[in-house]
């Protein structure tokens, strides 16, 4: 799991220099960035600079989580809303302070945002799509750029980060645990040891039901429509880049997603407003942790593991509650405590955005870790070519080594935002140094149970 341990050290911060990089020539697959038989009018319009432009849209295709039936009703988590699953909703732009710190001003300028963090069942759609191989409908080189920022596109040495077939695909967004050509969610996802997987698979279905016979509200929430109507996790930075492009959009950067959840100049402390001091607290006492709402508070508002004070004392994990699916979580019950996107619309943020805090961790487009300074509508985009490791970025976190397994910081770090359904780290949208440091520089190939995100659009 993704958090600070209670003996956690303070994160010591780094300069990084935001600067703008560029494509490669290099290829390993097919950069159409369409599918055979697309129809013309949907997906992806490639513009003469590199961008994208989206047409109609291609992933709600009427299945679950594909379909009308996303947001919710407040104070009732479990009844399906009636929004489209990929509806979209303008933000002004404008300029605000990142982490509502004045060392981080930013403008940005008018775009698009995804209500919803895409779903198994949007991700489903692309799969089906293509048959499993997202290889053969990679971005163009350049493709999902954002439009003032150069060399923002994708880069066609990272075709190889695509899978090629069905079975690749469920690999990347498998259990831990198991060997494959593919390689697996890095990080919370031993089916026998909390591990919760959103991507519906034969084998995962089949071995949900051997660990919860006799738990008939757990295999409720883990059916295939259950969990196509749960957000994606486990998705590798590069192949939700390509998701993105491919449904005509692309990847947020961390200002914009900032601004949203901030309510822009409003500087809100969490996207729906502003809590009372008796309604917050921080995880487990420690001054350098930003303030989160407590369990009594919460629930009503985010997806997320939140202080529970009828059960005692501010010990972190002890002493949370999921606000999702029950308060307590057993070691099998795979994605129970994950709810649908847009469950908790008290939550949603000024513009009608759900779930920018809790639900999943979302990446960003930008090259961690994010750094003070001047941001007009900027992001770092020095990402390291090939396996190459950003010095920049914070390689010492105790939760980050790896030994003997995948070096998760080749091809450097990236910002994540948002906080997640699991715990309530980076849950506030003012936040400590250390937790700056520790969100924005997050290992590029460290895939996790709590990290997914959205895509953003140009107006």
């Amino acid at each position: 799991m993704l958090r600070f341990g209670r003996a956690a050290p303070i994160l010591v911060g780094l300069a990084a220099a935001a600067a703008c990089g560029d494509t490669s020539p290099g290829d390993d697959g097919s950069s159409s960035g369409q599918l055979p038989g697309a129809k013309a009018d949907g997906g992806v319009v490639v513009l003469p600079d590199g961008g994208t432009a989206r047409g109609k849209g291609r992933s709600c295709t009427g299945g679950p989580g594909a379909d009308n039936k996303c947001g919710g009703r407040p104070n009732d988590d479990q009844a399906a809303g009636s929004q489209d699953c990929c509806e979209v909703k303008a933000v002004p732009g404008g300029s605000y302070n990142r982490f509502n710190d004045p060392s981080f001003p930013a403008t940005v300028s008018p775009f698009s945002l995804d209500v919803f963090e895409v779903t198994a069942g949007r991700f489903r759609a692309w799969v089906d799509g293509a048959n499993g191989n997202l290889r053969a409908s990679a971005p163009p080189a350049g493709g999902g750029a954002h439009p003032k920022i150069a060399g923002s596109g994708w880069r066609t040495e990272w075709n190889r980060h695509l899978p090629s077939s069905r079975a690749e695909v469920d690999r990347m967004l498998g259990p831990e645990e198991g060997d494959g050509t593919f390689m697996a969610c890095q990080f919370g996802t031993n089916l026998n040891e909390w591990g919760s997987l959103t991507w519906w698979t034969e084998a995962l279905d089949e071995r949900v039901k051997e660990l919860n016979k006799d738990k008939p509200e757990v295999l409720a929430e883990n059916t295939k429509e259950a969990l196509d109507r749960k957000p994606l996790n486990c998705v590798p930075w590069h192949v939700l880049f390509a998701f993105c492009v491919w449904d005509g959009g692309r990847l947020p950067t961390d200002a914009e997603f900032g601004f949203a959840a901030a309510g822009g100049s409003e500087q809100r402390q969490f996207p729906w407003g502003n809590a009372d001091a008796k309604d917050t607290a921080r995880i487990a006492n420690r001054n350098d942790l930003s303030l989160v709402p407590t369990f009594e508070y919460g629930a009503a508002y985010a997806t997320a593991r939140l202080y529970d004070r009828t059960l005692g004392a501010n010990i972190f994990e002890q002493n949370y509650s999921f606000t999702y699916g029950g308060k307590f979580m057993a070691r099998s019950d795979n994605a129970t405590h994950i709810a649908p996107v847009g469950r908790k619309p008290l939550g949603n943020g000024k513009w009608g955005h759900a779930d920018l805090a809790g639900g999943m961790f979302e990446w960003m487009l930008d090259e961690g870790p994010i750094q003070q300074g001047e941001c007009n509508d900027c992001a770092n985009v020095d990402w390291p070519k090939g396996d190459d490791k950003d010095p920049q970025a914070f390689m010492d976190q105790p939760e980050f080594r790896n030994p003997g397994g995948v070096d998760w910081w080749q091809g450097g770090a990236r910002a994540i935002r948002g906080s997640a359904w699991d715990n309530a780290n980076g849950f506030a949208t003012s936040q400590s140094k250390a937790e700056i440091e520790f969100y924005t520089s997050y290992p590029l190939l460290r895939t996790y149970r709590a990290l997914g995100g959205r895509c953003a659009r140009d107006l």
